[in-house]
């Protein structure tokens, strides 16, 4: 699985970003590419596909045992922000495309909605916040950028990614305008 190659090389670069400035960001977007397929690791470790364990920011949270692991951290939650996102407009709630809780089952379709969206905002909101803290306000800006170009890629080519591009682009025109209403 690719997402274990970039995983790994995030986790090489964070180790080296205390003597190497330019390593944290890179780690962040290696983990932000490892992030979007991540959450599928479901499928291989027999936990029923749309596992609650993988898909929310229970795997970010992880990586955020330790400082060192902040770019590893910001990166994933990016990631399984923008799969979150995608996964929030399945063909059909139902069976395969619910949340499975371990020892409970399937939270059924609203419950599902909400497991998706609370957590792709909150895995979106995290991965800037913990960007923006572990590098310059410059270096997050294009880290952030990059990652929303990686996001674009990756919703475009995703099952339910299109409507997640729509409701970013709603949500981006809305933030822009309350910003010019503002001022």
């Amino acid at each position: 699985m690719q997402a274990f190659g970039f995983l790994l090389l995030a986790a090489g670069l964070a180790a080296l970003a205390a003597r190497f400035s330019w390593a944290a960001a890179l780690a962040i977007l290696a983990a932000a590419w490892a992030g979007t397929t991540l959450p599928d690791l479901d499928l291989y470790l027999g936990i029923g596909h749309r596992s609650g364990l993988t898909h929310s920011v229970l795997p970010a949270a992880l990586a955020c045992w330790h400082r060192r692991g902040f770019a590893v951290a910001a990166g994933l939650a990016l990631g399984i922000g923008l799969h979150l996102s995608a996964d929030l407009f399945p063909n059909a709630m139902r069976g395969f495309a619910t949340v499975k809780l371990p020892g409970a089952g399937s939270i059924g379709p609203d419950a599902s909605y909400w497991w998706f969206a609370i957590n792709a905002g909150v895995a979106l909101v995290a991965g800037t916040a913990l960007a923006c803290l572990i590098t310059t306000p410059r270096v997050a800006a294009l880290v952030l950028i990059a990652a929303a170009a990686m996001g674009l890629v990756y919703l475009y080519r995703t099952d339910g990614g299109w409507w997640a591009l729509m409701l970013f682009a709603g949500l981006g025109w809305l933030a822009a305008r309350g910003r010019r209403l503002a001022q």
